[in-house]
């Protein structure tokens, strides 16, 4: 059974490992700090007491503070008009946990969290590419809509750790509206 609860400090140290695994040498991405007090709500999802897969969410009612938040991205034009808006980030599940629907359960504790803090649109800024576990069917099934793409093929030397050869890895802007 999976359990969906906040980040401790001691979880980083496996969840920078779940991360890593997901990127080509040379790339890195910082976990935010779990603060509800300042909207960010970093959320683990635990099996038999390992941790295996990590996703963060950050709430904000000003489009600037989204844009700032966002990594692929420095635009919030295409994003519809909100009284809150939820950014998804940091999704990374487990390599050897992908497909046991670790992404949807935190997803969904995401999303009824943005819900209860008044959250109206949800955004991903996610990284999709040609690998199994690409985001872009984990938004789909979740109703988010993608408003827009940008290649980021090539963005390392040699073969995508995602893709192979051909890279076709993208930027993707999704939304998906809270009572959606």
């Amino acid at each position: 059974m999976v359990t969906v609860r906040p980040l401790r400090e001691s979880d980083r140290e496996t969840v920078a490992g779940i991360v890593a695994a997901h990127f080509a040498e040379g790339w890195s991405y910082d976990l935010p700090a779990d603060d509800p007090a300042s909207g960010t709500f970093v959320r683990v999802a635990e099996r038999d007491g390992a941790v295996v897969g990590v996703m963060a969410l950050s709430v904000s009612g000003d489009r600037a503070a989204v844009r700032d938040a966002m990594h692929l991205f420095d635009t919030v034009e295409p994003l519809p008009e909100a009284s809150r808006y939820g950014l998804v980030h940091a999704g990374y599940v487990a390599p050897a946990h992908t497909g046991e629907g670790i992404g949807s359960r935190l997803l969904e504790a995401l999303h009824a969290i943005g819900v209860e803090e008044g959250v109206t649109a949800f955004v991903a800024d996610a990284w999709v590419h040609g690998g199994p576990d690409s985001p872009k069917r984990l938004l789909a099934a979740h109703g988010y809509d993608v408003v827009s793409t940008r290649s980021i093929a090539g963005h390392t030397d040699g073969p995508c750790p995602k893709c192979g050869t051909p890279c076709v890895c993208e930027a993707a802007l999704a939304v998906r509206r809270a009572d959606g």
